[in-house]
């Protein structure tokens, strides 16, 4: 039987969000549901979230600590995950 797959325990993965997503989000982090994925899932569930942000996150990188991170890296709940936004020159 198949149970919609949600988070243990409320897991969240908390996001820093950076720059001009900071404003369109209203918050300086967005958190979403997590049970373990990559940063494609991530990506997937803050636009769900965050349809407005969609535009600006996919155009963004991600980080965890100050590191870049791929699409297909793993990211786990207590990850310090950060959404770099690309540089525009004003």
């Amino acid at each position: 039987m198949h149970s919609h797959h949600h988070a243990p325990d409320g897991a969240t993965l908390r996001i820093a969000l950076f720059a001009g997503m900071v404003e369109i989000a209203g918050a300086r982090h967005v958190e979403v549901p997590w049970a373990g994925g990559t940063v494609a899932d991530a990506r997937r569930l803050v636009r769900a979230a965050h349809p407005t942000l969609a535009p600006l996150l996919d155009r963004s990188a991600f980080a965890v600590g100050s590191h870049y991170v791929a699409d297909d890296a793993a990211l786990v709940v207590g990850d310090d995950v950060a959404i770099i936004p690309p540089v525009s020159g004003g």
